[in-house]
């Protein structure tokens, strides 16, 4: 039997070590040098607001922050913070005592959120108040938390590297219900944060699966696969569905690694089309495009009607870019590794303008809230950015 926390630490290295993310076999390979970004005529005027220090550090955890119509709430290392909107002024820090591995979410109605949720490495799934940052409750769990959807109706959904899904009671932390996918031998360390459409719970897991369940009791209402595993060595077989998913009415967008990218009908849930795609950070998409990175740092916008290309920029190949944010009906705005803000034209796919960041890179695509981004990065560094 393969030891799972193993082979998680084996992909995580050998991401790091690859410099695109793209894997490579028994023999180490040498990173291939960045190419130079190229000048950009700033066609779109960009200011820092103001840039805090958080020491919420997340390292390789993919944390993303919760924004409500006030604040901002980042967590990472072991401590989960508060930052005003406006200015960045510190409103409260919680010290958890363990390793934070995922999160932040809150209400699905972030005008009235009262609550916000992490998870950690040991499995515990903790509510704090979203005013004092006082811990309301912990439920321990299976295992390692990776991603927590939004609460609504009483209920909260945290996902667990053991491939469970557990549904909680937001007021309490009881455990409700609880379902689970095969987990294969090797995956990526992460989950793609599950989202709420209507009264189904809708996430992805490590076999390659999207799948619907109703928040209030977990029945499963449907399924479909991304993708089989094909490969002739482990790592290329590895088919999650670890980044974002979104939806549009009544269609859902979701991606997985080594897999498909893919319109599904959530009425009927069954795939609506489906091309060949492999990205670990999930898919944005509005009414008039979907846009995602691929494993080797292309940046796509693709036809939400029939998953057709629009185009492909490839300057950010081996920047590791991430999930592109959108920012009104024309701009998106992507972090890369080297701790640059990226701002991109979404009709052509040409680069707007660019900002510095935190210098150890992101991880997660920025938080748009207004004419603003919030960006988080790896060393816990927050940024407030306008346009």
């Amino acid at each position: 039997m393969i030891n799972r926390s193993l082979v998680i630490t084996l992909v995580t290295t050998t991401i790091l070590l690859s410099g695109c993310g793209q894997f490579f076999g028994s023999k180490a390979s040498r990173p291939i040098p960045l190419k130079p970004l190229k000048p950009i005529e700033t066609s779109v005027i960009t200011k820092k607001v103001w840039e805090v220090k958080t020491t919420s550090s997340m390292g390789e955890n993919k944390i993303h922050p919760f924004i409500n119509t006030t604040t901002v709430f980042v967590a990472g290392n072991q401590s989960t913070s508060a930052w005003q909107k406006t200015n960045g002024k510190s409103l409260w820090k919680t010290s958890i005592g363990e390793t934070i591995s995922a999160g932040v979410n809150g209400s699905a109605n972030t005008a009235n959120s009262k609550q916000i949720f992490i998870g950690t490495s040991n499995g515990n799934a903790i509510a704090l108040s979203a005013k004092t940052g006082k811990v309301q409750w912990i439920e321990r769990l299976s295992s390692e938390i990776q991603s927590i959807s939004p609460s609504n109706n009483g209920r909260v959904a945290f996902r667990t590297i053991d491939g469970k899904l557990h549904g909680l009671s937001s007021i309490t932390g009881e455990l409700i219900w609880q379902q689970s996918q095969r987990t294969p031998a090797l995956s990526l360390h992460g989950a793609s944060v599950p989202i709420l459409v209507g009264p189904l719970v809708v996430t992805g897991f490590d076999n390659g699966k999207v799948a619907a369940y109703q928040l209030q009791n977990g029945e499963k209402a449907w399924e479909v696969s991304l993708a089989k595993a094909r490969g002739t060595t482990e790592l290329d077989r590895i088919i999650d569905v670890d980044g974002k998913i979104m939806s549009i009415g009544a269609a859902l967008f979701s991606a997985s690694l080594h897999g498909e990218i893919s319109g599904v009908n959530l009425v009927k849930g069954s795939k609506s089309w489906s091309n060949k795609f492999s990205t670990s950070t999930g898919v944005n998409a509005n009414l008039t495009g979907l846009y995602t990175s691929d494993n080797k740092g292309n940046v796509w916008r693709i036809k939400p009607q029939n998953g057709d290309p629009v185009w492909k920029m490839d300057d950010l190949q081996r920047y590791e870019p991430t999930l592109p944010a959108l920012a009104g009906e024309s701009l998106l705005v992507i972090g890369d590794k080297k701790g640059n803000i990226h701002w991109v034209n979404a009709k052509t796919g040409l680069f707007v303008a660019r900002n510095s960041g935190d210098p150890a890179g992101y991880s997660v695509e920025p938080e748009v809230s207004g004419r603003s981004i919030y960006a988080i990065g790896k060393n816990g560094i927050l940024s407030r950015i306008t346009w």
